[in-house]
């Protein structure tokens, strides 16, 4: 039994070692195939006409629309004619001077500019300030009533007039009330504006070509009217450009509204003050004739080196 044993052993140790001393790349592993499933034929035809049909509808579409602009802010909105006509009572004045030595009275217009007391009106009137003999009120409202003394701080020569008229090239001035019994109001005055012809512009002033001596007196009333720019004049050797214009005749166009103001219709800023009008029996038949307010600005400059804006806040 030990010998059977022993042979056992002996044939075990001899397969170890046999198993042992065989070489890895003698052993052979099983061949792994992955196959992969081919589309047929007629399926990948199908599918390349599908993608051509689609890339050619995509070319046949029409451009893309270009996207709407941002929306705009709504322009602001006119001022207001009523609003226009409360604040004139007390910014638009009525000038009455009355002149001793000829024992007449003097009638025109005017607007106050800033809320100090700046009063933009004609030379011609302006002038009877400072007549010895002359007593020259401001006057407003509805009739209009004595309300304030101005005198004058910007008065250039009178004396070059436009072409064979008696109109003045620079027939505007400025007036500085120094006692006043009721407060007032001002409209702003706008020196860069271009009026434009067939603009409508809002007319305040003090017509009172029409009435008898004792109701211009008493009961001058304010009028306030459209103006429609007809057309763009030079009144001065620059002929490039416009200094004035001529506007359609309305209810204004009478003597006495001379120094009245035209107001910008969008925001109420003064851009041209009345100067003259055409002779003509009818209002409807005359043309009023106004200085533009660039006009203004540019003749004060020219005799105080300074815009009329800035002389307003520093005189």
């Amino acid at each position: 039994m030990k010998i059977i044993l022993a042979l056992v052993s002996i044939f075990l140790l001899a397969g170890a070692f046999f198993f042992l001393r065989i070489p890895a790349s003698e052993i052979e592993l099983p061949e792994i195939k992955f196959e992969i499933p081919e589309r047929p034929e007629p399926e990948i035809e199908n599918l390349k006409k599908e993608l051509k049909s689609i890339s050619e509808e995509i070319k046949a579409l029409p451009p893309p629309a270009p996207s709407p602009p941002p929306p705009q802010p709504p322009p602001p909105s006119a001022i207001k004619s009523s609003e226009v006509y409360e604040k004139a009572l007390k910014a638009v004045v009525n000038i009455l001077c009355f002149d001793n030595k000829k024992s007449s009275y003097i009638l025109g217009s005017g607007a106050i500019i800033h809320p100090k007391g700046y009063v933009l009106t004609n030379g011609h009137l302006a002038e009877h300030f400072q007549e010895p003999g002359a007593d020259c009120q401001l006057r407003k409202g509805s009739p209009a009533k004595n309300f304030a003394k101005a005198k004058i701080i910007w008065l250039p020569d009178q004396s070059q007039k436009i072409g064979t008229t008696e109109i003045p090239q620079k027939d505007a001035a400025l007036l500085k009330i120094t006692e006043f019994t009721q407060e007032f109001d001002y409209f702003e005055f706008e020196p860069d504006y271009n009026v434009r012809e067939g603009e409508v512009l809002y007319s305040l002033n003090y017509p009172t070509e029409f009435l008898s001596p004792e109701i211009a007196l008493k009961d001058a009333n304010l009028v306030f009217t459209l103006g429609a720019v007809e057309k763009l004049v030079t009144v001065d050797e620059n002929t490039q450009d416009a200094e004035g214009a001529y506007l359609k005749g309305e209810l204004s166009a009478q003597h006495g509204s001379s120094g009245g103001v035209f107001l910008e219709a969008q925001n109420g800023k003064v851009v041209g003050l009345f100067v003259g009008l055409t002779e003509g029996t009818t209002t409807a038949s005359r043309k009023q004739f106004m200085f533009l307010s660039d006009y203004i600005d540019r003749i004060l400059r020219q005799d105080k080196g300074v815009d009329l804006l800035e002389f307003l806040e520093n005189f």
